[in-house]
């Protein structure tokens, strides 16, 4: 068991505390969005700056490429989302590039649910299946890949804070 004392409480397995990271890293990542003003949403300040319209349809096919990575059901991209939001997508200024947003969340957060249903009725013996060939390194085991879903939401989340402030929106946290 690991204790954290600052909480008083216990951390009983790696698949809860998996599953409470990626819970938390959603919630954050939610709280970014709330006050962002929807005709912003494509805002850079430079070519490089990943937008929240990117972010979404990234993280929402991260999580489809996990969840599909271990087996599970219920994660569905879109046609031709690999090009805008897979891996050596560049984000567009041009809001028309992208689908609306309420679609871009709707599979931000179903995507996760569906990650995290799986997570919470996988076997021990799902939990344990190796991952690093079938994810070029990334993940070990499917716990060790949430976790790093769940560090893969706050990096990109971190991006759009430095958008929220560049438009002068109040921080989210400090």
């Amino acid at each position: 068991m690991l204790a954290l004392p600052k909480e008083g409480r216990v951390v009983t397995t790696p698949r809860q505390h998996a599953i409470n990271v990626l819970k938390f890293t959603r919630t954050i990542g939610q709280d970014f969005l709330k006050g962002y003003p929807e005709d912003k949403y494509t805002f850079q300040t430079g070519p490089e700056d990943n937008h929240p319209s990117w972010v979404l349809g990234h993280l929402a096919m991260t999580d489809a490429w996990i969840v599909n990575t271990v087996g599970a059901k219920g994660a569905t991209i879109p046609d031709g989302w690999d090009k805008l939001f897979g891996q050596g997508s560049k984000p567009a200024a041009d809001p028309k590039t992208y689908p609306p947003i309420a679609e871009l969340k709707k599979h931000y957060d179903s995507n996760r649910a569906a990650l995290l249903n799986w997570l919470e009725s996988a076997s021990e013996t799902d939990l344990a299946v190796p991952l690093k060939e079938k994810t070029g390194g990334f993940a070990l085991d499917p716990v060790d890949g949430a976790f790093k879903v769940a560090w893969h939401e706050g990096w990109h989340f971190g991006q759009v804070a430095t958008l929220r402030k560049a438009l002068g929106l109040p921080p989210v946290m400090g």
